[in-house]
């Protein structure tokens, strides 16, 4: 079973109506929303920026791209962190660093609090990149509970993020339970990388 949730209110998006969130969520769950894999984007409205940061300058083939000193890609690599950019319309990358739960918790361990701080505080500088974030467990216990659990997880890889002055509204939490595991789950190190969340990076397409 496959739980999906998005942390926002009806009063909230009805108050804001500048989130990134696309309009038909209203009519549609979650599996219409996010990316349902690494090859298949339902919705292109994913690559549209909230704030589209313009140069003002004209170059022979158009406006030049504003100048960006940074990138998500040169901050992930400054800091060891692993990805790739999946394909499709606009880019989209994968954390491949998961971030790690002991059995049965939903509270993120101390060495994954330290990175998702740097991520959240350097992701709440930037506009125009919404967060995915799946939720997975092991096969211990019941299926039933594992699925609670891993919502759990994302939604609290979401509040460390949201701490960290992420805007809520570009953040989308789905937990799989035990249904995908990256690793076997017949040994203690499989069990162990299967409690895990793992993050994906929605980029606007003129980011």
């Amino acid at each position: 079973m496959k739980f999906f949730t998005i942390g926002l209110s009806v009063v909230t998006l009805a108050l804001s109506g500048c989130g990134t969130l696309p309009t038909d969520v209203w009519t549609s769950d979650m599996l219409n929303v996010a990316p349902q894999n690494d090859s298949e984007l339902l919705h292109p409205e994913w690559g549209d920026a909230t704030i589209v940061p313009r140069s003002g300058v004209q170059g022979p083939y158009g406006e030049k791209n504003a100048y960006q000193p940074h990138s998500i890609e040169g901050f992930l690599a400054k800091h060891n962190l692993q990805y790739e950019v999946l394909p499709g319309g606009y880019k989209m990358i994968r954390l491949m660093d998961t971030i790690k739960f002991n059995t049965g918790s939903a509270q993120v361990s101390n060495q994954s609090a330290y990175w998702l701080d740097v991520i959240g505080r350097y992701i709440a500088s930037q506009p125009g990149i919404d967060i995915v974030i799946d939720g997975h467990a092991d096969n211990t216990g019941a299926a039933s509970f594992n699925d609670k659990l891993s919502v759990k997880r994302a939604d609290a890889v979401k509040q460390q993020l949201v701490r960290n002055h992420v805007n809520q509204q570009s953040i989308f939490t789905r937990g799989y339970g035990e249904t995908e595991p990256a690793c076997t789950n017949s040994t203690v190190s499989g069990k162990a990388c299967n409690r895990r969340a793992e993050l994906r990076f929605i980029l606007s397409t003129d980011y």
